[in-house]
């Protein structure tokens, strides 16, 4: 039940998000930037520390055809931009960024591992699967009801889902 739902939260969060970027929703315009900040962000990883570099520009920011201004906004950039620079920043609801940061890919393939998740938690729910006293997996598969067409089915969409996650992050 848990991977049922938090697929469904990780969905309802990222579809309005996906449909923005498809859409192409915002409005465009030009900031002018007044200062730029450097600050880097330190990962660590099992076996190795990497640290990344970005940027946080803050300007004057005018909507392409004129109607709107606001101003002190600030933009994450993944460079420096000089004080006086123009550089296009897209307003959706009250954030900006910068067009090139509007990635679909990286929301489709969130949506994917949803796929992945909801048919991974019907496996669960219909098998007893992950539960104290689990049976193993070949007993739960057996398990399943009709587990000539369930089976495959749920094993489909799960691969169907990790298979579209790995193709909508390395290819869009």
């Amino acid at each position: 039940m848990g991977l049922l739902l938090t697929a469904a939260l990780i969905a309802a969060v990222t579809i309005p998000e996906l449909r923005s970027e498809l859409a192409g929703e915002g409005t465009e315009g030009t900031l002018t930037v007044s200062s730029c900040e450097a600050h880097t962000t330190t990962r660590y990883g099992t076996h190795r520390r990497s640290t990344e570099l970005r940027f946080s520009c803050a300007g004057n920011w005018t909507a392409q055809r004129g109607e709107t201004s606001c101003r002190n906004i600030e933009v994450d950039t993944s460079s420096r931009f000089e004080t006086g620079s123009k550089i296009p920043v897209v307003q959706v609801n009250n954030t900006f960024e910068q067009p090139r940061d509007r990635d679909p890919g990286d929301d489709a393939a969130i949506l994917a591992l949803c796929l992945a998740l909801l048919s991974a938690g019907a496996f669960c729910l219909l098998t007893g699967f992950g539960s104290r006293n689990d049976p193993t997996l070949a007993t739960s598969w057996q398990r399943l009801p009709s587990p000539s067409v369930t089976g495959p089915v749920l094993a489909g969409l799960f691969a169907l889902g990790v298979l579209a996650a790995l193709v909508c992050a390395v290819a869009l």
